[in-house]
Parts: structure tokens; C-alpha cells; sequence
């Protein structure tokens, strides 16, 4: 018989299913949870419990929101007429970290992954096709910010064919990132010299 007790073992497994946790890891995250004072723990519940009851899409960008229009769509003050394009919410962070720019953003939803199974119709790419040739024409340009490795470059390949006959700019996050990088773990720095140095990919 195990010498640990359920519930402890319970949230173990729980805490094993997130990114880079280990199995002993885990145990020792549900044995401190454990040690706390019960309106410790009963806060920590309610806090992951609001996640999964108060976070939404938002229904232009697909960043994660806790109302139906993010705080960056319904800011007067972007500009609309560019829109950066990430894998995930977490990248459009990292980019909004770093204070370069004012645009807005689509979110992918992940990259390109035949092999994994993530295929253009698991993101959210015809989205941004129907932003993009939208009849007012309101987009400039699109800045492609995914990684630069080979889901990225897949990516980046299969957009740029989809907008292929549209009026707009399209570019990729250039010098700062190395091959093989993630945006979500660039600093402010890296992610300014990437946008400043975004090149064009529009086809002609």
C-alpha cells in the first residue's frame, strides 16, 4: 500500500502534466500544497478554477482574454492596419514585453506539424486570410513572428501562399533570432532587433 495518501497523490499527478515537471518534481509541489494553510490552498483552487471559467479567445486575435474582445483589439490607439502573427498567446507576451510594437496580433493557435498532426486546418489561418481580404482593406502588412525553425519556416511558407494577391506587406522577424530559437523565451531586446529587422516575404 502506498505510503501516500491520496489526495496528495491525486494532485501529484495533476502537477505532472505541466511542461517541464518531473515526476519527483511534482510530489514535492502537492506535498508543499499540502502543508500550507487550508485558505492557502483553497485560494490556489479558486485561482486555477477561474482560469478555466474566465479565459476566452478573443474573437478578432485568438489571444487568450478574459472578455470576448482582448484589451489589445479594442485599444484605439493600435494600429490596426498591422498584424503580427504568433504560434501562441505567450509569444504576443513576449512581443508586448518588449515595446516595439503597437500593432495587433493573430493568434496561430501552434505551428505547422504534418508529422505531429497539427495541419493548416487545426489552426487558425483561414481566419487570418478573411482579416487580411477583408473588403474595407484595413491591413498593411502582416509581421510574421513564428519560430525560426523548421514548423516556423513551414509556417511562414503556407501564409505567405495563402495571401499570395492581396495588397498587403508581408514580413518575418529577422536578425536577433537564431535558428532553432523561441519567442517565447527571447528577451525585450532580442524581440525589438527581430521586428526592426523584419524582412519582406511578400510574393510577386
Amino acid at each position: 500500500m502506498s505510503a501516500i495518501p491520496k489526495p496528495i497523490h491525486d494532485a501529484a499527478a495533476a502537477f505532472d502534466t505541466l511542461p517541464g515537471v518531473g515526476p519527483r518534481a511534482a510530489l514535492r509541489y502537492a506535498y508543499w500544497l499540502a502543508s500550507q494553510h487550508k485558505d492557502t490552498i483553497k485560494h490556489f483552487a479558486r485561482s486555477i478554477e477561474s482560469v478555466a471559467n474566465g479565459v476566452m479567445h478573443c474573437e478578432i486575435c485568438g489571444l487568450w482574454s478574459s472578455t470576448q474582445i482582448c484589451s489589445i483589439c479594442s485599444d484605439s490607439k493600435r494600429d490596426i492596419g498591422v498584424i503580427c502573427v504568433v504560434g501562441t498567446s505567450q509569444d504576443a507576451r513576449v512581443i508586448e514585453e518588449s515595446g516595439a510594437f503597437r500593432g495587433t496580433y493573430h493568434v496561430l493557435g501552434g505551428l505547422l506539424d504534418p508529422i505531429g498532426g497539427r495541419l493548416p486546418e487545426n489552426l487558425t489561418i483561414s481566419n487570418l486570410v478573411k482579416r487580411v481580404f477583408n473588403p474595407q482593406k484595413l491591413v498593411r502588412e502582416v509581421i510574421l513572428a513564428v519560430d525560426p525553425d523548421v514548423s516556423g519556416d513551414m509556417t511562414a511558407h503556407y501564409i505567405s501562399k495563402q495571401l499570395h494577391g492581396s495588397s498587403v506587406t508581408i514580413s518575418r522577424l529577422a536578425r536577433g533570432l537564431q535558428h532553432g530559437a523561441q519567442i517565447e523565451y527571447a528577451d525585450g531586446t532580442t524581440i525589438s532587433d527581430a521586428l526592426g529587422n523584419r524582412r519582406d516575404l511578400s510574393l510577386s
